[in-house]
């Protein structure tokens, strides 16, 4: 790489990933997804794909799912699925952020607890 191109390269800086983008991001990732909802570490939703009167009670349902994970282990757990016939939920923690989605039954779990972690991960500690 000439020394032009690297001076290219170093000026383009990479947008910061919000709660929103993250969320778009994790779309693009997976196409089982239904619904997700990212959670703040105060337990409040910081970004939903549903309504906003949804997106408080796919929180609230998030933090009681990992509230009655966690009373069944000895250890605070960091990732739940749980599944029906008709769909899964799966949901990752982290201590900035919680994040949630439904997704269809044929859903991959390994694949989409690693979509999950990804996002969180690329999220960082941004707006908690």
């Amino acid at each position: 790489m000439g020394a032009g191109t690297a001076a290219i390269v170093a000026t383009v800086a990479a947008q910061a990933l919000t709660p929103d983008l993250a969320l778009q991001y994790l779309h693009e990732m997976s196409v089982d997804i239904r619904a997700a909802v990212l959670v703040a570490a105060d337990g409040s939703p910081a970004a939903a794909t549903v309504a906003d009167a949804d997106a408080d009670r796919f929180a609230r349902l998030t933090r009681e799912l990992f509230e009655g994970a966690d009373a069944a282990d000895s250890d605070p757990v960091e990732q739940v699925e749980v599944s029906t016939g008709e769909a899964a939920v799966f949901a990752v923690r982290q201590p900035d952020w919680t994040l949630a989605v439904v997704a269809g039954r044929f859903a991959l779990p390994s694949l989409m607890f690693y979509d999950l972690r990804a996002v969180l991960r690329d999220l960082g500690g941004a707006g908690a």
